[in-house]
């Protein structure tokens, strides 16, 4: 029963022209949620690049590696700090030092991408590191593209231009994770800023401004409380949550209305 709703759901998903998704506006089918078809990663060669946040440790990612590693046995993984260890406030407001190191880093993607043109390249940014992920594409040499850009409770502004800046170094899509709950990239971004310096409720919360179809936006509700996520800054470190919504991204073997379809078949843990 589940495999011909799914495909419904995606047909008409890429029928509407567009996979941003809010999944607290997807009713779930016949009044309840279904478990989604289980991710299958594809046994392919890549890179997954993965930027902690403000604090930039990487022993709260260590989870997430884990499972990456398990999903995506075939890809290079690793976790690259932007920042000084423990030192949020001060990482979160050292623009100059933040531009000119995504910078850099962009330099290393592109010199990696004339090397392995095929292969799939995974950018996930975390909280600041989101910020700093997205700073990252919008930096690449013209000739450079990433694959997927995830960011998770990013510290980056609703308004930044990803349309012009960012999207056209993205060969497949952009997720978005949010949360109106998620103290750190409302109030937070509001009181010290954002990456990108301005003082204002951060794209971690409400998400941008803009809809694509390269965008995908998964705004969190209620639905995402059976796996343990609260709607809190730490809660995308959870296990449960981490497997039902943020590692079928990295699936090289779903689109991006695969991804959506998924999103709104599963709202709890399957």
């Amino acid at each position: 029963m589940t495999k011909p709703i799914y495909a419904a759901l995606k047909a008409l998903l890429v029928l509407l022209g567009t996979v941003t998704v809010t999944v607290a506006d997807t009713p779930a089918l016949s009044g309840q949620c279904l478990p989604a078809p289980p991710v299958v990663a594809a046994p392919e060669n890549g890179r997954l690049l993965i930027l902690p946040g403000v604090g930039n440790t990487r022993f709260h990612l260590a989870g997430f590696v884990e499972r990456a590693e398990a999903q995506l046995p075939n890809f290079t993984i690793d976790v690259q700090p932007w920042g000084v260890p423990f030192l949020t406030i001060h990482n979160l407001r050292a623009h100059e030092r933040n531009v000119a190191t995504a910078a850099r880093m962009a330099e290393e993607i592109g010199v990696w991408r004339r090397a392995h043109p095929n292969e799939p390249f995974y950018l996930v940014g975390y909280s600041g590191g989101g910020g700093i992920a997205t700073l990252i594409t919008a930096a690449l040499p013209e000739d450079a593209h990433i694959d997927r850009l995830i960011l998770v409770a990013p510290a980056i502004a609703p308004d930044y231009p990803l349309e012009r800046d960012v999207l056209p170094h993205v060969r497949e899509f952009v997720v978005n994770y949010s949360s109106k709950r998620d103290l750190q990239v409302s109030w937070g971004t509001r009181t010290f800023g954002t990456i990108d310096r301005k003082h204002t409720v951060s794209a971690g919360a409400v998400g941008f401004e803009f809809a694509h179809p390269q965008l995908l936006e998964y705004r969190w509700s209620t639905t995402d409380e059976p796996l343990g996520h609260f709607g809190n800054h730490i809660a995308y470190l959870g296990q449960r949550w981490q497997t039902a919504k943020l590692l079928p991204a990295l699936d090289p073997s779903l689109d991006s209305s695969d991804l959506a379809a998924h999103w709104a078949l599963t709202c709890k843990e399957s």
